[in-house]
């Protein structure tokens, strides 16, 4: 199912069923419904990954969403740091393992809105997991306004 929701730009989130509606609370299913960036990347052990580019088409409030294990969480997630800078604009959107980070945990999603200038944003993801077994990060931005483009799918 995760490998499905990859290749479609979809998000393969695993959470315990006691939080369904909190996590379905954050998924793109009202209000930032269009998908506007989608990039999957291999991570393992600890270190730093450029991604591509985010260029937001308007000013606005973009929700961003992140699967941070690509299989029912095993406690080898600690952390990741996902920094998009411009020179007029920089932010983090950070997670932490314990489900510190988020309304709620045991799962491997996790999202947030965030504020975006109607500029180019550089995208970097600083990420660090115990021992050296691949995960497979689903990384979204969503928005409120529809686009006259679709999202090439990640073959």
């Amino acid at each position: 199912m995760y490998s499905v929701t990859t290749k479609t730009n979809g998000m393969g989130a695993f959470e315990p069923d006691e939080n369904f509606w909190d996590a379905i609370g954050w998924f793109p299913i009202s209000g930032t419904l269009y998908p506007v960036y989608a990039t999957t990347i291999q991570v393992s052990g600890k270190g730093k990954k450029t991604l591509p580019d985010f260029y937001p088409s308007i000013t606005g409030a973009y929700l961003i969403a992140l699967t941070y294990q690509d299989h029912v969480p095993d406690n080898s997630f600690r952390n990741f740091n996902l920094h998009f800078v411009n020179p007029g604009d920089s932010g983090n959107f950070k997670g932490y393992q314990d489900g510190s980070s988020d309304l709620w945990d045991d799962g491997n999603y996790i999202a947030q809105s965030f504020w975006f200038l109607n500029l180019d944003y550089k995208m970097t993801l600083n990420y660090n997991y115990m021992g050296q077994d691949v995960q497979n990060l689903q990384i979204r931005i969503y928005s409120p306004f529809a686009t006259n483009n679709w999202l090439p799918y990640n073959d």
